[in-house]
């Protein structure tokens, strides 16, 4: 009876264990494709009397995302790269040229870092593109060049025309999240538009990221 009542014991214990493992993972993939799906990309309104153009992130669920970095791929070519202006730098330039893929963006905070914390119900301003009337400048996880008069190195100067791009936000508690963007140096109103995904869209990347 002593040793029937062990078994008993043990395989409780076991199912116990099993049982939590199960809700502990459950309830981690849930809370991580809540963080994503509330992470939302709104871009601001444009002005004409400031050249650059912004978005802020928003985290719309009831946990913080730790460590944000935001990426940007942009679709553009080679010939559209031009030299950065007088006392300028730039990372991707005409002689070191490349497609800007994934490379890191600053968040608009002082000092311009790279990563920040995104609390509940917080919104964070991103700088995504200085329009002129000559080119744009993209900024880098340094900077931006032309508001720190050369002391920063900005991602890229392209020429000005529409272009289409990707934001990638990334951080410790969730998976990435991307967002399709128009950047439209003639827009005045909105120089920066999202283009929506919809809910169908958004399964399938998670049933994607998920497998």
């Amino acid at each position: 009876m002593a040793h029937h009542g062990l078994e008993t014991t043990i395989i409780g214990a076991a199912a116990g264990a099993v049982t939590g493992f199960i809700a502990t993972l459950v309830t981690t993939r849930w809370r991580l494709w809540w963080l994503q799906y509330h992470l939302h990309f709104e871009a601001e309104p444009g002005s004409i009397f400031h050249s650059h153009k912004s978005a802020r992130i928003y985290n719309g669920y009831i946990f913080p995302l730790r460590s944000v970095f935001a990426y940007i791929t942009i679709v553009h070519q080679l010939s559209d790269i031009v030299s950065p202006p007088p006392g300028m730098n730039a990372f991707v330039n005409k002689t070191c040229p490349k497609i800007v893929t994934e490379d890191r963006l600053c968040w608009s905070f002082a000092g311009n870092p790279a990563s920040i914390d995104i609390y509940s119900k917080e919104r964070q301003a991103i700088g995504i593109a200085n329009v002129t009337a000559d080119w744009i400048e993209f900024p880098s996880e340094d900077g931006w060049a032309t508001m720190t008069n050369g002391k920063e190195t900005s991602r890229v100067f392209l020429a000005r025309k529409k272009y289409h791009a990707t934001i990638k936000i990334v951080s410790k508690d969730t998976k990435a999240k991307e967002f399709k963007i128009v950047i439209d140096p003639n827009n005045v109103d909105s120089p920066i538009t999202v283009l929506r995904t919809s809910r169908l869209e958004l399964f399938r990347q998670w049933r994607r990221q998920s497998h």
